[in-house]
Parts: structure tokens; sequence; C-alpha cells
């Protein structure tokens, strides 16, 4: 069993359902849900095993839930859409775990899809979170919920174009999914003026970390 391919075990889960195919998916999948989950974790302070833990359990339970309906969603662009896929989706639980933890300390906290900048950015400096909450607000004014989306998940969460665009809500292209963040850079750049804009390095590709150290 694991010697097939991603996808193949993905089918034999859904169609079997058999412990053997479920035991490969584990075996396939843990180490990157475990990873994804971690990433969001320290990115809100000092790992801890046994949340990671938690939210790993939280990532199964999510894809297993409605009869695997998050998993029967999916449809493959290209071989190694499952992967980015699944990181989408534990990376999705590690945000809306902190995101309901916020939301209890500050009941007029808005939630924003993935793009909860004041936790994102604590060690940023006051200038840098106020242009974030700046250019988050314009898309919230001007854009769809999905574009709005779309962009914070390239520039905050680190996702690439074709990781996104395996996301079967969006329904967009890798190519469409480039033109979407690329339309939103050029507007924002426009929007808040030359000096304050996104560095070159957002259309080129940098890691949001590098790309948004060119916000000050």
């Amino acid at each position: 069993m694991l010697s097939l391919a991603a996808a193949e075990i993905l089918d034999a889960c859904l169609e079997s359902g058999s412990e053997a195919a479920w035991v490969a998916f584990v075996q396939r999948f843990q180490p990157l849900i475990a990873a994804s989950v971690s990433r969001v974790v320290r990115r809100h302070g000092a790992p801890s095993p046994a949340l990671i833990d938690d939210l790993v359990q939280e990532t199964y339970l999510r894809l297993c839930k409605d009869n695997c309906r998050t998993l029967r969603e999916f449809r493959a662009q290209h071989d190694e859409a499952i992967f980015g896929y699944i990181k989408v989706i534990a990376t999705s639980v590690a945000l809306d775990h902190y995101r309901a933890r916020a939301t209890h300390k500050r009941r007029d906290e808005v939630e924003d899809d993935g793009t909860n900048l004041e936790a994102s950015t604590s060690s940023a400096t006051i200038e840098q979170t106020a242009l974030l909450k700046e250019l988050d607000r314009h898309l919230a004014s001007t854009e769809s919920q999905r574009d709005r989306t779309i962009f914070w998940l390239y520039y905050r969460q680190g996702y690439t174009a074709k990781d996104i665009a395996a996301m079967p809500n969006l329904g967009l292209t890798h190519k469409g999914v480039e033109s979407c963040i690329y339309r939103l850079t050029q507007a924002l750049r426009n929007a808040v003026g030359g000096a304050s804009a996104p560095s070159s390095g957002l259309l080129k590709g940098d890691s949001p970390q590098s790309a948004l150290g060119g916000l000050k």
C-alpha cells in the first residue's frame, strides 16, 4: 500500500475505507500535517507538543467529518496537488484554534479567514502592523472575500499559487490565482502610495516575511 502514489492512497481510503488504506494515509501525510500545524503554533509563541498533537488529531477529524466530505470534494489538478490541499486544511485547523481563542478574549474582534494580522505580527513594529491593517481594510472594502483570502494565504501564510489553486472552494486555476495576486498587489500599491506600497519582492515570489519587510 505504501508503494502507491498519494492520490491512489486517497482513492483507496474513499472507496474501500480499509484499515490498511487509512494506515497508509496517516503514514504518508502525518509529517506534512504535523509540520503545517507546528508552523502556526510557533508563530503564536513557544511550541507546545500537547497542543500540536491535539491540532493534528483535529485535522484528521475535519478530514473525516461528514463521510470524508472535505477529501471527496478534492479535485487534483496535478500529481502533487493533494499535498498542498492537506497542508491548507491543517493550517486552517490551527488558525481556527487561535481565532477562537482570540474571540473569547475580545468579542468585538472580527474573524478574517486567516488574516488575523494582530496575532501574526506580534513582533513587528507598530508602523508595519498599522500598514498591514490598512491594506486589509482596503481589501475588505474593495475586493471579494475570496480574493482577500487568496491574497493573505499567499503573503501571510506562505502558500504558493499552486497550493491555493488546489482548494476546491476557490474555483481558480494556478494561472488564475497568480493573476489574482498580481492584480491585488498592483491595486494596493496604487491605493497606499509608492513609498508605503509592498516591495517589488511581492511580485517575485519572495517569502512573506521578507516581502512584508519592505512595507516599513
